[in-house]
């Protein structure tokens, strides 16, 4: 059964905030094209938007400003644990290409 859900103007907000907090997070030396500075802002809001009504559920955050700065940490965070990732598999992929 499909499940329907309308996207309000809260929503917005807490995608906004996400957005916000995977721009602030992200190292913008280390990206080489826009496309790559792109991503890592893609990633961090996406990662935001669905990891934030989770964890606010487990730590029973209700306060509506409380889940914005949420969803702002979750952007930084989510955003930086990829860049992590994919810097350790580039790492790994380098390493079998040499050999």
């Amino acid at each position: 059964m499909p499940v329907e859900h309308r996207v309000s103007g809260d929503d917005v907000q807490q995608i906004i905030a996400g957005a916000l907090g995977s721009v602030a997070g992200t190292d913008w030396n280390s990206v080489k094209t826009f496309a790559q500075g792109a991503v890592r802002v893609i990633t961090g809001t996406a990662c935001a938007t669905y990891l934030t009504p989770l964890i606010a559920q487990q730590l029973t955050i209700t306060d509506f400003k409380y889940m914005l700065g949420l969803s702002f940490l979750m952007g930084t965070l989510g955003m930086k644990s990829v860049h992590k990732l994919t810097t350790v598999l580039d790492a790994m992929v380098a390493k079998v290409k040499s050999q």
